[in-house]
């Protein structure tokens, strides 16, 4: 078995050499590269898909530094790790920093990805909600996260998982309530949009505005489930993700822009 590889911020649970294709996943608020836990196989499976998910600090394996997450220094080391074709995934608070990264790693000069993945996630340049959860009293922060789901029953009942969980939480939230939308050329690769049906914090209208954000192709899938139907609706989901992967990678004419292994 080939062991998994592991940076700061780009992990490689289950390397592929042979892949030819490079999936980078960011997690939502509050979780780590374990919430991809299960995408390698199940992509593996489906083509010659090799995942990375990404490791936000304060969590997991970087549970000991302040979780804050910096986009630049993500996005450096994207773009060093980069030696394939590869595309970008993140649901919720991870399709908001996707969508950065892709912009930083424009900004850096090196290869574009295939397609930027947004998951959960209303447009970039949709109005921010009125009320900052992260500004919520801590009972009310957790009502809000609770009620959002998304993490192990019980973890937020815990007095001594509830430290540890919610200055993460909270942390995360207030990014996307710090966040200030700049307008930048639409990127030049495709976006894909999910929303759940059932998912009152991204839904088909507030996705539907991803299309500015690219000069190339659109798609918008809805899917059954709630806010983490990106668990609950996996299967159709890698699927979905599949298709459009491989429709972007169609266009390739040639790799020489791209390192080679």
């Amino acid at each position: 078995m080939t062991r998994e590889r592991r940076g700061l911020w780009v992990t490689l649970p289950r390397p592929r050499p042979d892949a030819e294709i490079r999936l980078y996943c960011l997690p939502y608020a509050g979780a780590g590269a374990s919430a991809f836990r299960g995408w390698p196989a199940a992509l593996a499976a489906l083509g010659p898909y090799e995942v990375a998910p990404i490791q936000y600090p304060g969590r997991e394996t970087r549970l000991r530094e302040h979780p804050f997450i910096d986009v630049d220094a993500m996005a450096a080391e994207v773009a060093a790790s980069v030696d394939r074709p590869y595309a970008v995934f993140g649901h919720s608070i991870g399709g908001r920093l996707a969508f950065e990264l892709c912009r930083r790693l424009r900004a850096l000069g090196g290869p574009p990805p295939l397609r930027l993945f947004a998951s959960g996630c209303p447009a970039p340049q949709h109005p921010p909600a009125a009320i900052r959860d992260s500004d919520l009293p801590d009972d009310e922060f957790v009502a809000r996260v609770d009620g959002m789901g998304g993490l192990p029953a019980g973890v937020l009942a815990d007095p001594e998982l509830r430290e540890l969980v919610v200055p993460v939480l909270r942390s995360d939230f207030a990014m996307v309530d710090d966040y200030e939308y700049v307008p930048q050329p639409a990127l030049a690769h495709p976006v894909t949009a999910f929303v759940g049906d059932a998912d009152p914090e991204a839904t088909a209208a507030t996705a539907a505005g991803w299309r500015e954000q690219t000069a190339s192709r659109f798609a918008l899938h809805v899917l059954p489930g709630d806010h983490f139907f990106v668990h609950s609706a996996r299967r159709a989901l890698l699927a979905a993700l599949v298709a459009d992967l491989a429709a972007a990678a169609a266009t390739i004419t040639s790799d020489a822009d791209v390192p080679t292994r």
